[in-house]
């Protein structure tokens, strides 16, 4: 990620071998880490309500046993519940056996490491101050480390804070779903992608620095769940590319030394979780990713390669769940082979473009849906009314007609891809040569945004193989989250490209550029 070459630098920009040029003293840096932290607890104590005491989460859908099980805990509700209670359950008790096949993942890490051993209670909120906390963290860190050439440069860990202030994204840090990890985790990569962006080579310790972010949030956010992989291809992707120290083969040795302990110490949870997930969950994900994606985009000429009945196309468009329906035609065959038959779907997609476009497209619109309005956000009460079961809306996937219907009532459904598509043509042009001498801070900010938009990309099409299109709003939540940063930080271009201007004019702006 090194931002420009020096030769590209105006001379007066460059320090001598062995000068501080432009680096500020430790003691002036403590301003930017101070107000990036304040500015992470903000949007993050706010979203989620913390700092206002009144805590909003994400209710349950049945997926949060998966993880409490395995912490000892036990909704303290009066049937040791948490799920569809149409309220987040905060209150539990401690000290319960661990359930013996919890779901693998980060997020239960944190679980357990902030959960007391012996008997009592515990609140869900203790969850969400330690999430916000590790970002609190990693935000006043990247901080001290972006501004080594100049605090304004710091200003750009702004695209990445902005969008946590957001409800839709802060509340499900109170929850036990696996989300939470992967946002933080993404949060914390993204500050130390910015990081190595706005800092040069030369910088080694606040170049380290941005790596160690990038490792940390690429292993948090990759081995929450099986649908989060792509982050840690991004994190190896950044580590490979940064240089730290001299030029040549020595600069590029701890970045890789980076990438690989990276890889080493997520793949082997990563392969945990998708083993869990085979063993509990293969023959439902195949089931929607069948009736609810491949035969509504490809048709019924899909039916003989998956091996299924004709009149299985009578019920295309129709999820596993919510009524957990077996009379699905074709659900006998799915389940004596699931991943032969998921491998013969994606098979069926890939052959055919326009519906793998039409797909994505699908996938990369949800992300309006980021609010997933069906799981509720006001704590659970005795007195909280009970929601009826069995329903579906547009967010949930259930059913393609209602999906299709609350997509078409978007008043801008083409926002985010057009969105993506920008961030990904920013991030290439930030590759040319040409450009990156003319454009310098520019293309900076450019690439940094284009690493955002490719991984929101990749989360997106990662949601529709996995499932289909069953809670798709829900799987490509993350993915909205990288959507926002990728629209801030297409801003910061915008307002690179005139910076740069300027100083090609012989103008030293205020601000510091990449």
């Amino acid at each position: 990620m090194e931002p420009v070459t020096r030769d590209a630098e105006p001379a007066a920009a460059v320090p001598a071998p062995g000068a501080a040029g432009r680096r500020r003293l430790p003691a002036g840096r403590v301003v930017p880490a101070a107000v990036a932290g304040l500015l992470a607890l903000l949007a993050l104590g706010l979203s989620t309500g913390l700092l206002l005491g009144s805590p909003v989460g994400a209710g349950d859908n049945g997926d949060g046993a998966r993880l409490w099980c395995g912490a000892g805990l036990v909704p303290r509700t009066p049937d040791g519940s948490s799920s569809w209670k149409g309220g987040v359950v905060l209150d539990f008790t401690t000290g319960a056996p661990a359930c013996d096949d919890p779901l693998p993942s980060s997020a239960l890490d944190v679980l357990r490491a902030v959960t007391p051993a012996g008997p009592g209670t515990w609140s869900l909120t203790t969850l969400g101050w330690t999430y916000l906390g590790v970002a609190v963290v990693a935000a006043a860190v990247a901080g001290w480390a972006a501004s080594a050439r100049g605090p304004w440069r710091a200003t750009l860990l702004a695209a990445p804070l902005l969008p946590a202030a957001e409800p839709a994204f802060g509340r499900f840090l109170i929850s036990t779903f696996s989300e939470p990890a992967g946002l933080v985790g993404v949060f914390v990569l993204l500050v130390g992608v910015v990081t190595v962006a706005v800092t040069r080579r030369d910088d080694r310790a606040e170049r380290t620095v941005g790596l160690v972010l990038v490792a940390v949030g690429g292993v948090l956010a990759a081995t929450a769940k099986t649908g989060y992989v792509p982050v840690l291809a991004a994190a190896v992707l950044v580590c490979l590319v940064t240089p730290v120290g001299p030029r040549g083969r020595r600069g590029r040795v701890p970045g890789t030394v980076m990438a690989v302990a990276l890889v080493a110490v997520a793949v082997g949870p990563i392969v945990d979780t998708a083993d869990w997930q085979a063993r509990h969950y293969a023959t439902v994900n195949t089931v929607d990713v069948v009736f609810t994606t491949v035969l509504p985009e490809v048709g019924h000429t899909a039916l003989g390669p998956l091996g299924l009945p004709a009149d299985a196309a009578q019920r295309s468009g129709q999820a596993y769940f919510p009524r957990a329906d077996e009379s699905l035609p074709g659900t006998a065959a799915i389940a004596a082979d699931p991943d032969g038959v998921r491998d013969a779907a994606w098979t069926e997609l890939a052959s055919s473009p326009g519906a793998l476009l039409r797909s994505v497209g699908v996938a990369v619109q949800a992300t309006q849906g980021r609010a997933i309005d069906y799981l509720p956000s006001a704590p659970w009460t005795p007195a909280t009314p009970a929601p009826a079961l069995g329903g579906t809306s547009g967010p949930v996937g259930a059913d393609t007609a209602t999906m299709r219907a609350w997509l078409d009532d978007m008043a801008v459904p083409w926002w985010p891809s057009a969105v993506l598509l920008a961030g990904v043509l920013a991030g290439v042009a930030g590759l040319v040569g040409p450009l990156r001498r003319r454009f310098p801070a520019a293309t900076t900010v450019g690439r940094v945004g284009g690493l955002s938009a490719a991984t929101s990309l990749a989360l997106a099409v990662t949601a529709v193989l996995g499932d289909g299109y069953f809670e798709i709003a829900k799987h490509v939540w993350l993915a909205a989250y990288l959507v926002d940063t990728t629209a801030a930080l297409l801003v910061a271009t915008a307002v690179a490209v005139t910076l740069d201007l300027v100083r090609s004019h012989g103008v030293q702006p205020g601000p510091a550029t990449a």
